[in-house]
């Protein structure tokens, strides 16, 4: 790699993550992007630069890109004594305060290590049975290592620094095949909302405030004005008293007019009032437990439901909305010809992925279909996709239903080019989503028990006709719509 193209990739790493990188790094940067120039048999790394800069190359490469030169070093309970000041100090603080809400965000999350740390803090603390509501979201600009966080399943090493007594309580020790492994468990797992976040982004897709933000080993890649622009804007979103946690070698005492350092790099925001998140953010970081505007007065806007099996799509403004449980919903937009859609499906779950891989992109052509009909154009496509839980009782410890529906949308679109800037996947709760078709804006909420249920009972009837199906297919070989 030559110096030019060292400084060429130096410049656009900077302009898509405010990722400074040092004079020492040319070494790093060739061995990380060689791999991108085999992908696509480019002869030089100029050419795979051109490429990156070429309008018709995909935000996915992009993405690909600033994958392999973010550095993603953690550990669970790493710099305890930040864990030992949430349990000493911030929720005596918050019982004190006769409240039982606590948002903490963990904003370079990496594999995920920092929010299930915190998740299981907040658990031995903030217990569900004494009515305390806990929501931690936990973002990176990482989708590789975002993609691991959410599935909470590592080497069974990595767990040593977890204190014994905690490692039984919150992790389930892999047999046979996935022998040597762990998984967090399902209800610490819920407690957390992943989300691809850029913090270099004007505005973030957040309307909670937090009692406290973990920001740990992230601003030393950046230069001082970054940090400052960065820093400004996370008290925006910090409560009037909340806590900002920054890694072993930052410190911000230049930043003394808007944070107090406490000690152990840990800085209370200085300012005496609440600063409000901006008006407008998409509010798709954090489930909410009602419905909010998106953009405009919903009241105003075309309303459609789409059900199991169904295709909706619009030109223009409109809201689709769906009840989700193990099936999955896509939900697709072309940003520039403001066409949008949904569907909501469910693979069969047999062993014949010949079946489910058809039914799954039946599924899928479909809606892309039906937008491209609207005036969208496939290449334009971005994705959000939601659902995937496990939550269904059919035979579910061997289909595993949710799991395979997840991984087949992801798959489908990481095949077809189309990114996906939006997820919530997996988990063991039932969603609604509500999507509006022009902005791509979308809203997540838990289902409550009574609507659950409901969902349950159809998807389960559904998955049983799905099977029956696939046992003895009719003639023209697709019978899911």
């Amino acid at each position: 790699m030559s110096e030019a193209e060292f400084e060429a990739f130096r410049h656009l790493l900077y302009e898509l993550s405010g990722i400074t990188l040092s004079d020492n790094k040319r070494e790093m940067v060739a061995s990380r992007l060689a791999k991108r120039l085999r992908h696509y048999a480019l002869n030089s790394f100029a050419d795979y630069h051109q490429f990156l800069l070429d309008s018709q190359t995909s935000e996915r490469e992009r993405q690909e890109f600033i994958n392999c030169l973010t550095t993603n070093k953690t550990d669970f309970f790493r710099e305890s004594h930040h864990f030992d000041f949430l349990r000493d100090v911030l929720i005596p603080k918050l019982r004190a305060k006769g409240t039982r809400q606590v948002r903490i965000w963990s904003a370079a999350c990496s594999t995920g290590e920092e929010p299930y740390t915190l998740a299981m803090t907040l658990h031995e603390q903030c217990p569900p049975s004494e009515g305390w509501d806990v929501r931690i979201l936990a973002s990176d600009i990482d989708t590789a290592v975002l993609a691991t966080a959410e599935q909470g399943i590592y080497e069974a090493n990595r767990i040593n620094g977890v204190p014994e007594p905690l490692r039984a309580k919150y992790f389930l020790r892999g047999q046979g095949l996935s022998a040597g492994k762990v998984a967090v468990k399902p209800f610490l797992r819920d407690r957390i909302v992943f989300r691809r976040i850029n913090l270099m982004d004007p505005e973030w897709p957040i309307r909670t405030q937090f009692d406290a933000i973990f920001c740990r080993n992230v601003v030393i890649y950046f230069d001082r004005p970054t940090q400052r622009r960065l820093l400004e804007h996370f008290a925006r979103y910090l409560r009037s008293d909340g806590y900002l946690f920054m890694g072993h070698s930052e410190n911000i005492h230049w930043m003394a007019d808007r944070f107090a350092p406490i000690g152990n790099t840990i800085y209370q925001l200085r300012l005496p009032t609440d600063t409000p998140p901006p008006r407008g953010a998409l509010p798709s970081a954090m489930p909410h437990k009602s419905p909010q505007s998106l953009g405009s007065p919903e009241a105003a806007l075309p309303e459609y439901s789409v059900i199991l099996g169904d295709v909706k799509t619009a030109r223009g403004p409109a809201i689709i909305k769906t009840l989700l449980g193990s099936c999955v919903s896509a939900c697709l937009f072309d940003p520039e010809a403001k066409v949008g859609g949904m569907n909501h499906f469910s693979l069969p779950g047999v062993s014949d992925e010949g079946a489910n891989a058809r039914y799954g992109a039946y599924a899928m052509e479909l809606l892309i279909t039906a937008i491209m009909k609207q005036g969208g154009k496939r290449e334009r496509l971005q994705a959000k996709v939601f659902g995937g839980a496990k939550v269904l009782n059919f035979q579910s410890e061997r289909l595993d239903v949710g799991t395979r529906n997840a991984e087949f949308v992801q798959q489908f679109l990481a095949a077809e080019n189309i990114p996906i800037v939006g997820q919530s996947l997996g988990g063991t709760r039932g969603l609604l989503v509500r999507f509006r078709t022009d902005t791509g804006q979308a809203l997540v909420k838990p289902l409550d028990n009574r609507d659950l249920n409901g969902v349950l009972r159809e998807e389960e009837q559904y998955s049983r006709e799905l099977v029956a199906k696939v046992q003895t297919p009719s003639d023209d070989g697709i019978t899911l719509f």
